[in-house]
């Protein structure tokens, strides 16, 4: 009978080597889902029936400037889904088109822009059913540069069974 040379822990290490491919490579069986979650919020309708051509919310302060009279503005524009929002940014000669969706929670949103940290930059929000303003878009000028960065991020269902 021949001898066997192999350390003590390279025998521990293959044997477990060996074993954990064993039971990563045994199919597993697939559990059956006996729920079906269905996210519904369906207590008022997804588009409006007439669009608004005015702005919702503005927020607009003067970019310092010698020379010129810029304009640094930011406006929210109904579309015809109830809750997505047409943004347009104006800084000095640029125009910037974007949108903004806000959660469907059951009732009309009612959408804001609001100074942020200074003059040249706001927050784009909601307010909730309780009236408090949600965060959901900032947007600013940091080193003559215009940035538009989605900050936070909500919804909202329920869960029915099927």
């Amino acid at each position: 009978m021949k001898k066997n040379n192999m350390p003590p822990f390279v025998a521990t290490v293959t044997i477990l080597f060996v074993c954990f491919f064993i039971a990563c490579t045994t199919p597993e069986k697939k559990k059956e889902i006996t729920e079906t979650r269905v996210i519904v919020n369906d207590t008022i309708p997804m588009e409006r029936t007439e669009v608004s051509s005015a702005p919702v919310a503005t927020y607009s302060a003067v970019v310092p400037d010698e020379l010129n009279k810029f304009e640094f503005r930011v406006s929210l524009y109904e579309t015809p889904l109830r809750f997505r929002y047409r943004v347009a940014v104006r800084y000095k000669m640029m125009d910037v088109k974007d949108s903004v969706d806000i959660p469907n929670f059951g009732f009309q949103p009612r959408v804001d822009v609001r100074k942020h940290r200074d003059d040249l930059s706001c927050m784009i929000g909601f307010y909730d059913k309780d009236g408090n303003f949600k965060d959901l878009k900032r947007i600013e000028i940091e080193n003559n540069q215009l940035k538009i960065l989605q900050v936070k991020r909500y919804g909202l269902g329920t869960v029915r069974k099927k």
